[in-house]
């Protein structure tokens, strides 16, 4: 047999089309007769719309008001995901109480963007404004300005997770010593180079056809419907090529519906492109959280015990998947590592900002850090070397599968041997003298990923299925067709499907065309593309629907060959008798089988396969992320100077497609660890409102990765695949990060913030210096 595709570095094959300026974005859609519209934003964090005036909008534009909107859909947005104590789990189209700046309240419609944007300007809220709280702290406080005072309070949302709070007391109790800090995370915004757009285009028969920058079709569709009061009949929803989505996009807002409304209200193609402005206003940002934690251990470095305390700052309110980030973040918090207790308890608090979501890593992330500045927090105080420390404390392959104190089974790897590798790789390069101090930084980590099954998402409250579908067609001259609900933008999938499928087809994935992104045909997909769920759940529904298709192609050939269905290959394109070669083109097959001829058992003509895969379990990859940061104390620059990864994907279909996932979320997560901050003012103001005061990495601010790779297959998922599109991330935010404690021991890290830009690395300096400085008190 030839090389299998799988496992083979091939270039993706649809890159060629954005490279040249030959992509078909959002904004390339312009439909004959297509009007423009612009949105009607709050200008204020928080206040009550009293009135609504349009009168001196010029003749010729149309503007559609809250009143107007609410008549035009019935039905609210809803929060899929469901947690403890959840006291908001819709959320209104318009809403006169005015919650944060950029709050869609109406929207203009005219002939050109232009025009719809000057007369947006002539349009007069009036507003009482009303105290804004901002941070998390100021939401708790007493006599604070509420939200939702129907509420009583800015809590939206309290849970528990993990163990029970008396059994992890009780190990607390029997530790030999325990430690505390506190780890608030900035807040980011994941920034995808397409903001977002739409395009509706009404019918006369009443139904819709949307074109958007999204990463789940089929989710548009579905609140689409249930705001508007459509039916799935009457509304397609088509994806084009999407530059980016990281989250951002994996659900419908606001002014997207405003946007629907319009097209149906003037029975005419109506189109929106989202500025860079409006993206830093109005799409949802993530994470601002703050983490209390404790940890207990014994003399000898084993780790015992951690308790949680996390808050997370939800905006104005919930986004699509509401405390999923922070539920997901206490899920695998244990990490690689034995625990004999782990307790969290969550709170997510409304403020008069955007709303926080989901954002590559989803809460991992966030989790990575808190565990890992807690392992080097141990190893410092115990005057432990961090890699043996955690060696010492981490799950061997031989205790693989094994359940964590939150409830999750690991599948398989070798979480030590990723760390070893890594500790080698990272000391095999010599740093210069050049008067900076210098530190290293490791995060080891399991990634949850390829997320079902779907009676699982019920029990944790997560109103979604978690299965995938695949529809196979080859036609009579062996070119293949995949229609996939999973949606790429940026992952490579047209390539990777292609590998995938062909190697059960016995065919060059070069006849493998990827069908994706439309309503009308696609399979049904709840997620779309997130979660790191493509290759391992979308992927594996294909690898199931071509076995079906190979077993009918054998059947077929075996009958033209005058052979037992058990004895043929499919490989290179020909059907061969195993040990012959005696054999005849696929393409031939596949002739048969539309011709219908003489068909074995009276099966059916045609070659087309349909798998629905819904996974007995999620997939846990895992990686070791190792850097070296060098520190200028008198500013408090820091440069990364050399980044290493040691990952373990399973069954890794495209090496460099696997390898530039690794490049692109490394340089998020050092962007989160190093620059990139959303700030609010105390009015609710933003103050990173454009790409001046936002910044992110560059070419020249990041090093050169060192990747090697590990590979235990998946014991569930077709194909052995596991999810890995975000790992990247949640290595590189907690390494960078450990990497600059590491190098600077004398600063006073007991209440560290992300990102450490140069001026708080020089604040936790002198904090550190200061703290030295004080003199001891006196015991009674």
């Amino acid at each position: 047999m030839n090389q299998p595709w799988v496992g083979r570095r091939l270039p993706r094959v649809n890159d060629d089309a954005p490279l040249h300026g030959a992509g078909c974005y959002v904004d390339d859609v312009d439909p004959p007769g297509t009007w423009h519209a612009a949105i009607i934003r709050s200008p204020v964090a928080h206040g009550l719309l009293r009135g609504f005036d349009a009168s001196a909008v010029p003749d010729g534009v149309v503007v559609l008001g809250p009143h107007e909107l609410r008549r035009a859909a019935p039905g609210e947005l809803p929060v899929l995901w469901i947690l403890g104590n959840q006291r908001q789990r819709t959320t209104p189209l318009v809403d006169e109480h005015l919650r944060a700046v950029g709050q869609p309240i109406g929207i203009v419609i005219a002939a050109s963007r232009y025009a719809a944007e000057d007369a947006a300007e002539a349009v007069v809220a009036d507003i009482d404004e009303l105290d804004a709280v901002t941070t998390m702290d100021a939401a708790l406080a007493p006599g604070a300005s509420l939200l939702y005072p129907e509420l009583g309070t800015n809590v939206l949302c309290d849970f528990d997770a993990g163990d029970d709070a008396g059994h992890t007391d009780a190990v607390f109790a029997a530790a030999d010593r325990t430690l505390s800090t506190t780890v608030h995370v900035g807040r980011v915004h994941g920034l995808p180079i397409e903001p977002r757009g739409i395009v509706a285009v009404p019918s006369r028969d009443g139904s819709l056809t949307v074109t958007t920058s999204t990463q789940t079709a089929h989710a548009v569709r579905d609140v689409l419907c249930a705001v508007l009061g459509m039916r799935r009949s009457q509304i397609r929803v088509v994806a084009p090529d999407v530059g980016g989505g990281f989250g951002l996009k994996d659900h419908l807002y606001e002014d997207e519906i405003m946007v629907a409304i319009a097209a149906l209200h003037l029975k005419r193609p109506v189109k929106w492109i989202e500025d860079r402005h409006e993206s830093f206003l109005a799409t949802t940002h993530a994470r601002d959280e703050t983490h209390d934690v404790e940890v207990a251990f014994d003399d000898d470095g084993t780790l015992l015990g951690l308790r949680v305390g996390a808050r997370r700052n939800a905006g104005a309110r919930f986004a699509i998947f509401g405390g999923g980030p922070l539920f997901t973040a206490f899920g695998v918090l244990p990490g690689p590592y034995r625990w004999k207790a782990v307790t969290c308890r969550g709170a997510l608090v409304a403020t008069n900002t955007m709303s926080t979501g989901a954002y590559r890593g989803f809460g991992q992330t966030q989790a990575a850090l808190v565990r890992e500045r807690v392992v080097d927090l141990v190893a410092a105080h115990l005057g432990r070397d961090p890699v043996d420390l955690r060696t010492q404390n981490m799950i061997g392959p031989d205790e693989l599968p094994y359940r964590t104190r939150t409830f999750l089974e690991y599948d398989s790897g070798d979480y030590p041997r990723a760390l070893r590798r890594a500790a080698e790789l990272i000391a095999a390069s010599v740093p210069p003298d050049d008067g900076r101090v210098r530190g290293v930084g490791y995060c080891s980590y399991v990634q949850m990923s390829g997320i079902g099954p779907s009676d699982d998402n019920e029990l944790i409250g997560l109103e979604i299925g978690g299965f995938e579908s695949a529809d196979i067609v080859m036609e009579p001259d062996a070119t293949v067709r995949v229609a996939t609900g999973v949606s790429p933008h940026g992952q490579g999938l047209e390539t990777t499907m292609a590998q995938l499928v062909a190697d059960r087809l016995g065919i060059g994935p070069d006849q493998v065309e990827l069908v994706w992104g439309d309503t009308d045909h696609t399979p049904y997909s709840a997620y779309g593309t997130a979660a790191s769920r493509s290759m391992a759940v979308g992927g594996g529904a294909a690898v199931l629907a071509a076995g079906k298709l190979a077993t009918k192609l054998a059947s077929i050939a075996a009958e033209m060959l005058e052979a037992s269905p058990a004895d043929i290959v499919l490989d290179d394109g020909l059907a061969t008798v195993a040990g012959t070669t005696v054999s005849i083109p696929i393409a031939a097959v596949a002739h048969r089988a539309w011709q219908g001829f003489r068909l074995p058992d009276r099966m059916e003509p045609g070659l087309r396969a349909v798998h629905t895969y819904d996974p007995t379990s999620a997939t846990f990859s895992y990686a070791t992320h190792a850097c070296r940061v060098a520190v200028d104390v008198a500013t408090g620059a820091v440069e990364v100077e050399d980044y290493v990864v040691v990952n373990d994907c399973g069954t890794i279909v495209n090496p460099m497609i696997v390898e530039g996932q690794i490049h692109g979320a490394v340089a998020q997560g050092l962007g989160a660890a190093l620059l990139e901050e959303i700030v609010y003012d105390d009015h609710g103001q933003p103050q990173s409102s454009t790409m001046l005061d936002y910044h992110v990495p560059v070419t020249s601010s990041l090093p050169d990765l060192t990747i090697e790779h590990l590979m235990h297959p998946s014991p569930h998922t077709p194909g052995g695949m596991k999810g890995m599109g975000e790992g990247g991330t949640n290595g590189a935010f907690a390494a960078v990060v450990n990497a600059i404690v590491a190098a600077l021991p004398g600063a006073d890290w007991s209440q560290l913030r992300t990102p450490l830009v140069p001026s708080r690395v020089w604040e936790h300096i002198v904090a550190g210096r200061a703290h030295r400085a004080e003199p001891a008190s006196d015991e009674a």
